[in-house]
């Protein structure tokens, strides 16, 4: 007897045990047979299919979202990301997990999470949810784990950040004088002078520091989990790596003896958040470690930097970001350069139109 039917299939040699093995598919699933000789399966799955009737083998469980977060997470992402990125993913499933995790992943609609990040207060916390669960839903319709990825209709109106606003060269100013004498002095003349982002100025080690040459090797990151230090072998993006001019007034607090492999800045990222907030609080200046990035970027801007020179100086692996987010026009300025501006534009009243 020999069976020509649509999602059946017996093999041609006995397993090891001597049986012989075969199976019915349908809707996906398979079904096995087994029997003593070829044409006894054959028998078997022939009678199965008249009688409508098949065995009931185990089907592939679906994993619930905790499952599936877990080992998209374990596999996917911890590998391939940095440490803060890892602390992260696993504070969004201390958020997620509760609320939907006890479901199937194919179970799980679009108004499910729809519901779940409205009910979220925190705008920053919505983004950064929504954002795990899209790349986790996705990674699953990939991989064929569900037939539609309910992240695909979600709208969730986007968080607008607060735009941080330069200092003004009379804040600036302000800032430095009140600072003098202080543990953090060197901190924020650097950091004023150079615009690195914190994490790379405290991983700095006075081997990066070329005294002679007046400049800056930027090369690492460090990020703080628990309290506990830990330095990464790159910035935050590729572009990140970058040697930077660094100005007598910066140098001036460093000591050229100290060995290459020492701390430059043996802070904290908390101590460093406190003084600069007891400062905003104490003279109503808005004052972070941010904004003094964007104080860089924004003398840049005054002084003429081309954008491209700029885009380096910054570590921007994007030429917007540099022009969008970290420049500012300064009134002051504006103000000092009135007359230039408006010489461009002035027509001479001797010229015959």
């Amino acid at each position: 007897m020999q069976l020509d039917i649509k999602g059946v299939s017996i093999n041609s040699k006995p397993r090891k045990d001597g049986r012989y093995q075969g199976y019915y598919q349908k809707d996906g699933d398979k079904y096995y047979i087994y029997g003593k000789t070829r044409e006894e399966v054959e028998k078997k799955i022939l009678q199965l299919v008249k009688k409508g009737k098949l065995p009931r083998s185990k089907k592939t469980t679906v994993p619930t979202l905790e499952d599936w977060f877990e080992r998209w997470f374990t596999l996917y992402k911890k590998p391939n990301v940095k440490a803060n990125t890892i602390e992260a993913i696993q504070a969004s499933a201390k958020v997620i997990i509760p609320a939907l995790g006890k479901k199937p992943i194919n179970q799980i609609q679009a108004d499910d999470i729809q519901k779940f990040l409205l009910s979220l207060k925190s705008e920053r916390k919505r983004d950064i949810c929504r954002a795990y669960l899209e790349q986790c839903f996705k990674k699953a319709y990939l991989q064929g784990m569900i037939k539609l990825n309910p992240c695909a209709t979600i709208e969730i109106k986007k968080h607008i950040y607060k735009h941080r606003y330069a200092l003004t060269i009379q804040e600036q100013n302000f800032l430095i004088e009140h600072i003098k004498g202080t543990v953090m002095e060197p901190l924020i003349n650097f950091l004023l002078a150079t615009g690195l982002r914190i994490g790379e100025a405290l991983a700095l080690q006075y081997g990066d520091i070329d005294f002679l040459k007046k400049t800056v090797s930027v090369n690492k990151n460090v990020i703080f989990i628990h309290g506990k230090r830990i330095v990464q072998d790159s910035p935050k993006t590729a572009a990140g790596v970058r040697t930077i001019p660094v100005p007598d007034f910066a140098l001036r607090f460093l000591d050229q003896s100290r060995e290459k492999n020492t701390a430059v800045f043996p802070f904290t990222y908390n101590a460093v958040r406190l003084t600069l907030y007891r400062f905003s609080k104490e003279h109503n200046i808005s004052v972070t470690a941010h904004v003094l990035r964007h104080t860089y970027a924004t003398r840049l801007e005054e002084a003429g930097i081309s954008p491209k020179l700029k885009q380096y100086l910054l570590g921007h692996s994007s030429l917007i970001m540099t022009q969008n987010t970290y420049t500012d026009i300064q009134s002051g300025y504006v103000e000092r350069e009135s007359a230039t501006i408006r010489s461009v534009f002035d027509i001479n009243s001797d010229t015959k139109n």
